[in-house]
C-alpha cells in the first residue's frame, strides 16, 4: 500500500447544520462517524424530498455550538474491541441514547439543552416556522456517510478567489494533508479504496456537489456568494469527495492514509 497522506483533523457535527467539533478519534461505522449528525431539526410540516431545517433556511444555524455532555461515551461503542475480534462486518452495539445528550451554546450567550422546549422555541423564533427534533444513533447525513476534504484544496480555492477561505465552510468529516500537498488531490481518488489507520477502509465514491452552505462564514454567519459561484463555474459545483465505509474502524488524528 502507498501512503498518500495523513488525517490532519477529524470533525463531527452533533446537530445537522450547526457548528462541528474536532475530536481526537472516532468510530467510523457503515453509517458514518459515531455522533455525527445524531440530531437534526425537521420543518413541520416539511416539504417532501428534503425536509431538514438547515443553514440554507437559517444561516446563523452554523453559529450554534453543540457539545455532548458525555463526549467520550458518544465517541466509541463500549464493546468495540470485542467486536473487532469477531468476523468482519459485525456491528458493535452503540451506547444507550442517554449518552448522546447535548447542550448547545447559542449565538446570544445562552447554553440550553438541545431537547428542551426553550431551545426549540429559540430555533422556531429564528426560523419563522415550527420544527421537530429527530435523533438517530446513525448519522442523519444528506447523501453519503463520510466526507473527505484536502486542506490544500481550501488553500487553492482561496488563491483562485483572492480571499481567505475557511475550510470549515465545507463541513467535512476528515481533513487530509496530502503527501503531494496540492489542491484537489482528493478528486483523483474517486473509484479508489483507502485504508486509514489500522483497520478503517473507505471506498471513495464521488465528488461532493456543493450548495449554499459553503457561502456561509462559520464564524460570522455572513454569506459570500462568490464562493459558490466560483466552485460552480471552475469546479463543476464540486469540492471534496464522498466515501462509503467498507470496513468499520476507528480513525485517529494523525493516522496515515494509504491507497490500496
Amino acid at each position: 500500500m502507498e501512503q498518500i497522506g495523513t488525517v490532519e483533523t477529524i470533525c463531527r457535527y452533533p446537530v445537522k447544520s450547526m457548528a462541528g467539533e474536532d475530536v481526537a478519534q472516532a468510530f467510523v461505522g457503515f453509517a458514518g462517524l459515531m455522533g455525527d449528525r445524531a440530531f437534526a431539526f425537521v420543518r413541520t410540516p416539511g416539504p417532501k424530498g428534503f425536509p431538514w431545517h438547515t443553514g440554507r433556511e437559517q444561516e446563523d444555524l452554523v453559529l450554534f455550538r453543540p457539545h455532548f455532555r458525555e463526549g467520550a461515551a458518544a465517541t466509541l461503542p463500549p464493546d468495540i474491541e470485542k467486536t473487532f475480534k469477531m468476523a468482519p462486518g459485525v456491528n458493535p452495539i452503540f451506547p444507550a441514547e442517554g449518552a448522546f445528550e447535548i447542550d448547545v451554546a447559542t449565538p446570544d450567550g445562552q447554553t440550553l439543552p438541545l431537547r428542551s422546549a426553550e431551545f426549540k422555541a429559540v430555533i422556531e423564533r429564528r426560523a419563522g416556522y415550527a420544527v421537530t427534533l429527530r435523533f438517530s444513533e446513525r448519522s442523519l447525513y444528506d447523501c453519503r456517510p463520510v466526507s473527505l476534504f484536502g486542506n490544500a484544496s481550501a488553500r487553492g480555492l482561496g488563491n483562485e478567489l483572492a480571499i481567505p477561505i475557511d475550510r470549515r465552510r465545507f463541513r467535512a468529516n476528515l481533513y487530509a494533508d496530502w503527501a503531494e500537498d496540492r489542491p484537489y488531490r482528493e478528486n483523483e481518488l474517486v473509484g479508489r479504496t483507502l485504508q486509514i489507520g489500522e483497520r478503517l477502509r473507505l471506498a471513495v465514491l464521488e465528488r461532493d456537489p456543493r450548495c449554499k452552505m459553503i457561502t456561509i462564514d462559520p464564524e460570522t454567519g455572513q454569506t459570500e456568494q462568490r464562493v459558490l459561484r466560483h466552485v460552480t463555474k471552475a469546479h463543476d459545483g464540486m469540492a471534496g469527495v464522498y466515501a462509503a465505509v467498507l470496513v468499520e474502524g476507528v480513525v485517529r488524528q494523525g493516522d496515515p492514509i494509504h491507497l490500496i
